[in-house]
């Protein structure tokens, strides 16, 4: 059952770990690579208020400067990962399936357009951290699929409009 309250946006991460390792940064975490469970790991309403006027609060700090009114999910992924490497546990169809659908029930159920839906990505483009090599940078989720081709940040728009069109054929197919 969802708590009653306000929520604004969704972002969408990656946890840049192994397939069953979960993170209370995030509200939701999509597990394993096959068979995929989601796990709630941070309650959503300590993330329905301005989190900046008392930051000493517990919220999930999943995506640096935006978590107010911001719900964040993760795909348990991408250990040792790079633009052209995927590392060891890669992004999977089921996990990608199993992020777009719980972020369609979320959105339905808080009213959340489609529009305010981001990867961690994009939001880093915007506030101009995007990028890979360091823990400052942040990629998740830019690409899909590993390149040799270097990063680019069209590709956080890309990746980003990729998931809004799945989970706005969800949200459809619910009504």
């Amino acid at each position: 059952m969802l708590p009653e309250g306000e929520l604004r946006s969704i972002y969408l991460h990656w946890t840049a770990h192994g397939y069953d390792e979960v993170f209370p940064a995030y509200h939701f975490c999509i597990a394993r690579p096959d068979d995929v469970v989601v796990h709630h790991t941070h309650d959503l309403c300590e993330n329905m208020r301005d989190v900046r006027l008392d930051p000493a609060l517990p919220y999930a700090a999943h995506t640096r400067g935006r978590n107010a009114w911001a719900l964040g999910l993760s795909i348990a992924s991408m250990e040792g990962s790079t633009p052209s490497d995927f590392g060891p546990s890669p992004l999977t169809v089921a996990q990608l399936d199993g992020i777009c659908a719980v972020a369609a029930v979320l959105a339905r159920f808080y009213g959340i357009d489609v529009a305010a839906i981001s990867t961690h990505a994009e939001a880093a483009l915007a506030d101009g951290y995007f990028g890979a090599g360091s823990d400052e940078l942040r990629w998740d989720i830019a690409r899909l699929r590993p390149s040799p081709e270097p990063l680019e940040p069209v590709e956080a728009t890309r990746a980003g409009d990729w998931f809004r069109e799945r989970i706005a054929a969800l949200i459809v197919r619910a009504r």
